[in-house]
C-alpha cells in the first residue's frame, strides 16, 4: 500500500509575488546557504542595514556599509524649489542659490591657475538670452553695496560702493595711486545727468583743506587748473599764473605780471599814443638817462603833421592805459608818397628802462593818405595797463623824408643828454630799414625829433 500523495511544492512571499511551483530548486546568496547530510541551512541572520550618521546626513558608500557625514546635510526636504543641501559651510538649492552656512561666512567661487569666472545669462531653461544683470545687494537702504577688488593677502584694496547715502563711490585703497577711466581711438569720456534737461554738475573736492586741482597734460604740454583761495580760479603753468577772482563785483583777472584788469576790453576803441592821463604834466625834471619810471609829458602837448623818417629805427617810450592784446595800429599819413613802406612796432622795457624784446612788428604803407591801418603783426602783441612800453618806426623800403604824418608836437618823453638840451627819442643805428628782434644797449644813441608819430592803437 502506497503513502499519501504529496502537492508539488509552491515557493511565494507572504503576499504572493512572487510565485511558482512546482518548484525543485531553490538558490540562496552565496554564504548565506550550508548543508550537512541531508539538512540544508539558510543563514537569515543578517538584515537590510541601516543609515550611518545622524539625522538629515545625506548617505553615501562608506567602504561597503552606509556612512554619513555631518559636513554633507539635507538642509531643507522640500521635494521641489524649496530643497536645500549644505556640502561644508556652503548652502546650494531653493531661492539661496549658492550661500554660506556659516555665521558671517565667505563664499569663494574660484577658477584654476589662468582660468576665468564668468558670470553669464543662458538659455538651458527655455529663456532667451539676451541682456545679463548682476545684483550686488545689502539688505536695506541704509546699508552699503560694495564690489571690492583685492589680493590674496589684502595688500591692495579698491572699491566700488553704493553707500547708505545712496552715492556711488570708487575708491582706491592704495596710497598714492590712481583711478584711470581710458577709452580708445576717438571715444570721450562723458558726464551726463539722466534727467531731462538736467544741468550737469563736475565737483572735484579736495579732503578737509586740500586743494582741488585739475591737471591737464600729455607728453609733452601741461597746465594746472586749482583752487587755492576761496572763489578764485587759478590757471598755472611752470612758473606763472592767471588767477579770476570771482568773489565780488570789483574784482578782476590777475596777470602773470601781477597786475590785475577789473573791466573787460572795448572791442575798437582808438586813442593815439601818448601818456595816461593820470601821469603828473608838472614839474617833471629832465634827466640824463632813460628814465626808469613813467615817461613825462610837459603840459604843452600839441598835435601837427610832421615829414622826417629814416632808415635806422627810432623808439619813444610810453604807457599803455590799458591791458590786452593789439588788434591794428594805424598811422594818419597827411601827404602820401609812392612805393614806401614802414615797419612800426612796441617793443618791452628792460631793467635799465631801454627798449628790450620786439612784441611784434607789422608794415604800413604810405603810398596813400588817411588812416593806414595794420593788423596783421609777426607775433601777438599783449600789453599791461600802467606798463611802459617803446614805440619804434623805421622805413623797410623807399623814400625817407618826403611822406608826412600826424605828430605830437610837445612830447618831454624823459629822454635827454642834458637838462637844457632835451632828447626826445632814441636812435637804433646797428640795423638799417628794419626793427631788431632784441636790441643791444650800446647800439642805441639820444635823437632830437621833436614830430614823434602818433600811432592809433585798436585793443582785442
Amino acid at each position: 500500500m502506497s503513502g499519501p500523495v504529496q502537492p508539488p511544492l509552491t515557493v511565494t512571499t507572504v503576499g504572493g509575488t512572487p510565485s511558482g511551483r512546482p518548484i525543485t530548486t531553490i538558490k540562496v546568496s552565496d554564504g548565506d546557504l550550508t548543508i550537512s547530510g541531508n539538512v540544508a541551512t539558510i543563514d537569515t541572520s543578517g538584515s537590510g542595514g541601516s543609515p550611518g550618521g545622524s539625522n538629515n546626513e545625506i548617505q553615501f558608500n562608506n567602504s561597503g556599509a552606509f556612512g554619513g557625514d555631518a559636513g554633507f546635510l539635507m538642509n531643507v526636504k522640500g521635494d521641489g524649489g524649496t530643497t536645500k543641501i549644505q556640502v561644508g559651510n556652503i548652502l546650494v538649492g531653493a531661492n539661496l542659490g549658492v550661500g554660506t552656512a556659516a555665521t558671517n561666512g565667505t563664499v569663494y567661487i574660484q577658477s584654476d591657475g589662468s582660468g576665468q569666472i564668468f558670470l553669464t545669462s543662458g538659455s538651458d531653461s527655455g529663456g532667451t538670452f539676451a541682456d545679463t544683470i548682476v545684483n550686488v545687494n545689502c539688505n536695506a537702504g541704509s546699508d552699503n553695496s560694495i564690489l571690492r577688488f583685492r589680493d590674496n593677502s589684502s595688500t591692495k584694496e579698491a572699491n566700488i560702493k553704493l553707500d547708505g547715502s545712496s552715492n556711488l563711490d570708487i575708491d582706491n585703497e592704495n596710497t598714492d595711486k590712481n583711478i584711470e577711466l581710458s577709452v580708445k581711438g576717438t571715444g570721450s569720456v562723458e558726464l551726463k545727468n539722466a534727467t531731462t534737461n538736467s544741468a550737469s554738475t563736475l565737483i572735484v573736492r579736495g579732503n578737509g583743506t586740500g586743494i582741488p586741482t585739475i591737471n591737464l597734460t600729455n607728453d609733452t604740454k601741461a597746465v594746472t587748473i586749482k583752487c587755492d583761495e576761496s572763489q578764485k580760479l587759478k590757471v598755472a603753468g611752470g612758473s606763472s599764473s592767471f588767477i579770476f577772482d570771482a568773489s565780488g563785483a570789483n574784482t578782476g583777472i590777475t596777470w602773470p605780471d601781477g597786475t590785475t584788469q577789473i573791466t573787460a576790453a572795448s572791442g575798437a576803441t582808438y586813442g593815439f599814443v601818448t601818456v595816461d592821463s593820470s601821469i603828473p604834466t608838472s614839474g617833471v625834471t629832465c634827466l640824463s638817462s632813460i628814465p626808469l619810471s613813467a615817461p613825462y609829458t610837459s603840459s604843452n602837448i600839441g598835435v601837427s603833421t610832421g615829414a622826417f623818417a629814416s632808415s635806422d629805427g627810432r623808439f619813444v617810450p610810453w604807457i599803455s592805459d590799458r591791458t590786452g592784446n593789439v588788434a591794428s595800429i594805424a598811422i594818419n599819413v597827411s601827404s602820401a608818397q609812392a612805393s614806401t613802406e614802414w615797419y612800426i612796432g612796441i617793443y618791452d622795457t628792460n631793467s635799465n628802462g631801454l627798449p628790450d624784446s620786439l612784441l611784434g612788428k607789422g608794415v604800413i604803407d604810405m603810398s596813400s593818405s588817411g588812416n593806414v591801418t595794420q593788423t596783421t603783426f609777426s607775433s601777438t602783441i599783449s600789453l599791461t595797463k600802467g606798463r611802459m612800453y617803446w614805440w619804434a618806426y623805421v622805413v623797410k623800403t623807399g623814400a625817407t623824408n618826403a611822406q608826412a604824418w600826424k605828430t605830437s608836437a610837445w612830447p618831454y618823453i624823459g629822454a635827454c643828454e642834458e637838462a637844457n638840451a632835451p632828447k626826445r627819442m632814441l636812435e637804433y643805428k646797428a640795423l638799417s630799414n628794419d626793427l631788431p628782434a632784441s636790441p643791444t644797449n650800446s647800439d642805441f644813441k639820444f635823437f632830437g625829433r621833436q614830430d614823434i608819430p602818433l600811432g592809433a592803437l585798436a585793443w582785442s
